[in-house]
């Protein structure tokens, strides 16, 4: 394996595990939003191309896209796959960062 695989390997592995943690702190948000009544959506992503999943919470989304980095792990060779795991990983990540925003704001 190249230096460069193993760095997008490991930036990879970094960024899940930092997602994990805001996905489990946005989903208790967003559970005691329900509670109160609101957050009555259907899915995280309303118009979304890039998952399979569908939820109205974070953490499926965050599986399906450690399930898609195993699956490339296994045949590093898959450009396409990675190109939609960047993809996966940006929209969750700016989606968690404008919930921390509006979690900040109220």
């Amino acid at each position: 394996m190249t230096d460069t695989m193993t760095s997008v390997e490991e930036k990879l592995q970094q960024h899940l595990q930092v997602l994990y943690r805001q996905t489990v702190d946005a989903d208790t948000y967003l559970d005691d939003l329900r509670q109160q009544g609101k957050a009555k959506f259907q899915d995280v992503f309303a118009d979304n191309t890039h998952f399979v999943t569908s939820s109205n919470r974070f953490q499926p989304y965050l599986k399906e896209v450690t399930e898609n980095v195993e699956q490339w792990q296994q045949n590093k060779e898959d450009e396409e796959l990675l190109q939609k795991i960047v993809q996966q990983l940006q929209l969750l990540t700016e989606t968690l960062a404008r919930l921390k925003q509006i979690r900040q704001a109220g």
